[in-house]
């Protein structure tokens, strides 16, 4: 298991440096140690670590009643002959007063690991990177299970003037369907769009030679690791678009979280984590046990699927969810523009009001 430490007390990191015949030397260079807290802030950057006997070396951190409970990445950075090499470790600190912390990849791992050791009171050891990727896949597998309520975000798309192309959020994955189904072939600011054909037919009946104004149309595409939309016509001013989308999952993109992250409550609540625990243990051990513990795990997992689905306040269970127009603003306004969406193509279509 992680050894764990409480608040206040002074965690000691160790590593041995061996070469490749596992004869301890004393790097001609440097040996430094980093530690990031469980929101990703580096607390300590590159501090030399101390000396004991050839090829032993330590680093002394000292927590503190204010420091961030979870789990710390932990890593240690060799530079020997001009070659780097680094090892990672996680230690977790935690507070009695408190209580347990949510899961993050690496203490997940790590309890799945020992759930994997048949016998009780096995010694722990390091964690393979296969299971490290299990808990990862299954997260991520878990976020994108449901249209869970806990994915919708608001988002504001501005426009400078003069542009027909801007960037999504970082964490966008889609448009939220439910919210910005296109209903009627006028009445919206914006219509968007994925079908680059859909979007090419209403840029020809706007005009390829229309003047800078409104932007009235949108094609979303995906290029370079990021999601871009293109608009016609181009800008004359500033214009602003309120919109809705689902969230990627932490684990994709640019920039995924560390595996030293805890998810609740950031990423998702807190009941998600006892989701993500319980179809990680049932695919681990199916995996890699040979007695039939597996089959109990499963239909936990399942049961608690089931349940937090049924609850109906954790997913987009609704049916299209209609803009409500009490006061007919945006029909009126719809009446001075143009309807360049035909009726057949309305489910190519989402729409900003």
């Amino acid at each position: 298991m992680l050894e764990t430490y409480q608040r206040g007390e002074t965690p000691i990191v160790g590593i041995e440096v061996k070469d490749a015949a596992g004869t301890l030397y004393t790097p001609d260079t440097s040996i430094t140690c980093s530690i990031w807290d469980p929101t990703g802030t580096a607390v300590v950057v590159a501090a030399a670590m101390t000396a004991g006997s050839t090829g032993n070396y330590t680093y002394d951190f000292a927590t503190t009643a204010a420091s961030a409970l979870g789990c710390y990445r932990v890593e240690c950075t060799t530079v020997n002959a001009g070659r780097t090499s680094k090892q990672v470790d996680y230690i977790v600190v935690e507070d009695r007063a408190v209580g347990a912390v949510g899961w993050c990849v690496a203490t997940l791992a790590d309890q799945n690991r020992s759930e994997m050791d048949v016998n009780p009171d096995a010694a722990g050891g390091r964690i393979p990177d296969r299971v490290m990727k299990i808990i990862r896949e299954k997260g991520r597998w878990l976020f994108k299970r449901e249209d869970w309520l806990v994915r919708r975000a608001p988002g504001t798309l501005t426009i400078a003037a003069g542009l027909t192309e801007v960037s999504m959020p970082t964490d966008f994955a889609e448009l939220d369907g439910r919210l910005m189904q296109c209903k009627a072939t006028t009445g919206y600011r914006l219509y968007w769009t994925q079908n680059y054909s859909m979007w090419q037919a209403a840029k020809d009946r706007i005009g390829h030679d229309a003047p800078a104004g409104s932007p009235r149309i949108a094609l979303l595409y995906y290029t370079g690791g990021a999601w871009k939309a293109r608009f016609w016509p181009e800008s004359d001013v500033e214009y602003t678009y309120d919109y809705w989308y689902l969230k990627a999952d932490p684990w994709s993109g640019a920039t995924p979280i560390a595996d030293n992250i805890q998810l609740s409550p950031t990423y998702w609540p807190a009941d998600f984590d006892i989701l993500w625990e319980k179809f990680c243990r049932y695919e681990l051990v199916s995996r890699y046990r040979t007695d039939e513990a597996w089959r109990g795990f499963r239909k936990e997992g399942d049961d608690a699927l089931k349940a937090l689905i049924a609850e109906n306040d954790e997913t987009i269970g609704d049916n299209i969810e209609p803009i409500q127009d009490a006061l007919g603003y945006f029909r009126s306004t719809a009446r001075a523009q143009m309807g360049v969406i035909p009726e057949n193509e309305l489910s190519f279509w989402f729409a900003s009001t």
